[in-house]
């Protein structure tokens, strides 16, 4: 594929790992054209999330974001895992093929998932494993198809935080907290994971420690 013609789909969810993999990704191939695919997987905090990834695709001038609607994944009442994600739902093979469809049907070259588990293996084995039955099950259907990218798969939380410190991420621009609150909670799951990993990195946390004027690019 012509590189100035490279056409990337990248799953983001308006948070920290969605912000740094984008960055990531035009950093790489800056002249890449690039899609959001905005999964509504039925979670509270839609309209925090949907919000942040209007922020994050304005800062770098990404002209499409697609909303893909997938409420039932998070809107049950089977209840929580720990880290809040659904129980029941089989979320990402759900995800991964919703998402690798409108790539190809945008013919995108990848999708880009970013996902991480800071380094636990056997959820990363997991997900890889999960990885290689999506793509297998879109081969059976056409020959030609988006590859699925982690490139935050096997980095840690203190590796990420400290990539989009090299990037020079608008960490401001992503939301985290699982709440419906219209700041950070700082107390579930995902606001703790948050505020360890810029902890383990050294780094300010904007949005936990805000400049006088927040969301300001």
């Amino acid at each position: 594929m012509n590189a100035n013609n490279r056409h990337v789909a990248i799953l983001s969810s308006g948070g920290i790992r969605s912000l740094i993999a984008t960055a990531a990704t035009l950093n790489e191939a800056p002249r890449t054209r690039a899609t959001l695919l905005y999964i509504n997987d039925g979670r509270e905090n839609i309209v925090q999330r949907s919000n942040h990834l209007r922020l994050q695709a304005d800062h770098y001038r990404i002209a499409r974001t697609l909303d893909l609607d997938l409420t039932h994944i998070y809107n049950h009442g089977y209840g929580r895992n720990p880290d809040g994600s659904p129980l029941g739902s089989i979320a990402a093979p759900q995800i991964l093929l919703a998402a690798i469809s409108q790539a190809r049907f945008l013919q995108a070259e990848s999708l880009i998932w970013p996902i991480s588990f800071d380094l636990d293996h056997r959820k990363i084995a997991t997900a890889t494993e999960q990885i290689q039955l999506i793509q297998h099950l879109a081969s059976l259907d056409s020959p030609t198809n988006p590859i699925i990218r982690t490139p935050l798969l096997e980095l840690s939380d203190k590796q990420i935080i400290e990539l989009g410190t090299q990037l020079e991420v608008p960490f401001h621009n992503a939301w985290s907290c699982l709440t419906i609150n219209p700041k950070p909670c700082r107390a579930c799951p995902a606001c703790l994971r948050r505020k360890q990993a810029f902890r383990a990195a050294s780094t300010v946390d904007p949005t936990f420690n805000p400049p006088s004027q927040s969301l300001v690019k």
